[in-house]
């Protein structure tokens, strides 16, 4: 019987893709068809499952089978058992591709969540390297309604400091402005996750945040003005300037 990662079931439990053992059982099916590239009978399919743990009854295995068959994902080859058909194949590495994706974000997130000051410093430090990539995208691709939501975030953190009032909403929200100007899903994706990480670990990340207000909002000023203008490196140096004071107001943390 072949043995596959892709096939195991553990693998995918877990996974939002799939809402009951039922599609689970599908998904297996179809893969090992696709490997198999043969007719197959319903006894070593039931036998495949059950050694990925979903015990099926004949019955069970058998409603599958034609269910399977009705949406033309197999077919039924004399006496010999079922084969994969080509909308099947189509099917079945569409969602093979989903299974990967969703694995992967699962991955990241698990990766995302640092558990102490050193490994926040870790998160920070590939958040520079995003955050520089995205500015520098942001004055290549943002386009009027990113320009003008990135000088509203810098005007209300502005406004803040002169009314008194926490800066941190405004802070924030710069920083996810400037991932939309680039206009990069997966970008955008990425620093949420890494942003929401870090306030969830360290509450002393927002008195960070209060505490350098004036300075953090000059410095969202010039990469702003940065982005507005397109000048692609004067955005990527600024931000790296942001992101390493940020960086240095966390490492003296690390050393109280």
């Amino acid at each position: 019987m072949i043995q596959d990662n892709d096939l195991e079931y553990n693998s995918l439990e877990g996974l939002d893709l799939f809402s009951s053992r039922a599609e689970m059982s599908n998904y297996l099916i179809l893969k090992y068809l696709l490997k198999t590239n043969e007719p197959v009978g319903s006894w070593v399919l039931k036998s495949m499952l059950e050694m990925k743990h979903i015990t099926v009854s004949t019955a069970t295995i058998g409603r599958t089978l034609k269910s399977l068959d009705v949406k033309g994902y197999t077919e039924l080859v004399g006496g010999l058992g079922r084969m994969i058909t080509a909308q099947g194949v189509r099917y079945v590495n569409e969602l093979s591709a989903k299974v990967r994706r969703e694995k992967l974000q699962k991955k990241m997130m698990k990766a995302a969540q640092p558990q102490n000051l050193q490994e926040l410093l870790d998160l920070m430090s590939a958040r520079k390297a995003l955050e520089c990539e995205m500015a520098r995208l942001a004055a290549i691709r943002a386009n009027s309604a990113n320009i003008n939501e990135l000088e509203r975030t810098v005007i209300m953190h502005e406004m803040s400091l002169d009314n008194s009032s926490d800066p941190t909403a405004p802070a924030l929200d710069f920083h996810g402005k400037v991932a939309e100007a680039s206009n990069i899903r997966f970008l955008i994706a990425s620093l949420d996750i890494l942003m929401n990480e870090e306030l969830k670990l360290e509450s002393r990340f927002l008195e960070i945040t209060r505490e350098r207000a004036s300075e953090y909002a000059l410095h969202h000023r010039l990469i702003a003005e940065a982005i507005k203008k397109g000048d692609a490196d004067e955005a990527e140096k600024q931000m790296r300037i942001h992101m390493d004071a940020m960086i240095a107001a966390l490492e003296e943390l690390t050393s109280d």
